[in-house]
């Protein structure tokens, strides 16, 4: 039995549609991140508020979106929202479900980075007449970045890999565009094996970026 045929001349023939694709990923990989760590913080600080109302909100929507598949969301803001006037593009969708995906996570990660300083601190601080803010901004976080950076880094790596459930929903994205390739080409292997790297391509940097980022000294001056 002769073994596989690999032949990749059909798939490199839609290159710019796969490098138009990887853009897509990046874009929505990056506004992911932005979107879902902003929200992610705005979370936590909900849920370590004195109000309890608040704070059960917050926390029952770091439940939700932490137990729900990312896909079942993805599906369900794009097909059940416009019943009730509310219409998303496939790509906004991407964003806004992925996003809620990770502030739902991130949220827990800033949570137990900052329940690792010590309370004294926070404490000592305000006695010193400094406000809320700035105890949080140069005295918590900077320390419990040494706490958040790895498992937020983990967190934003994976996010990348789950932008290709956006194909679900016909984004440009990677996965979806190399479906289009297959169904043309009729060479599966070679489109998945062409996404794969370019994939690996993406992540690599972020990985060493994280690192170094896990490696640097938080604790403010």
């Amino acid at each position: 039995m002769g073994g596989y045929n690999w032949n990749f001349n059909a798939v490199f023939s839609y290159q710019d549609a796969i490098v138009g694709a990887a853009l897509t990923t990046l874009q929505l990989a990056l506004l992911t991140v932005i979107i879902g760590t902003v929200l992610g913080l705005a979370l936590c600080i909900a849920r370590m508020s004195g109000n309890k109302a608040v704070s059960a909100l917050a926390h029952g929507l770091g439940e939700v979106f932490r137990n729900l598949p990312v896909l079942v969301v993805l599906i369900w803001i794009f097909y059940a929202l416009p019943s009730f006037g509310f219409k998303l593009s496939a790509f906004d969708t991407a964003v806004v479900g992925l996003s809620l995906n990770l502030a739902a996570f991130s949220s827990e990660i800033f949570r137990a980075g900052i329940n690792s300083v010590p309370k004294g601190q926070r404490e000592a601080s305000l006695a010193l007449c400094l406000s809320e803010i700035q105890v949080m901004r140069e005295i918590i976080l900077p320390q419990a970045m040494r706490t958040i950076v790895p498992p937020l880094s983990g967190r934003y790596i994976e996010t990348v890999k789950l932008t290709s459930l956006a194909s679900v929903i016909a984004v440009n994205e990677l996965l979806h565009v190399g479906g289009n390739i297959i169904s043309v080409t009729y060479r599966p292997l070679e489109a998945y094996t062409a996404i794969s790297l370019v994939y690996f391509a993406m992540i690599t940097p972020l990985v060493y970026i994280m690192g170094k980022l896990e490696g640097k000294p938080w604790h403010a001056a």
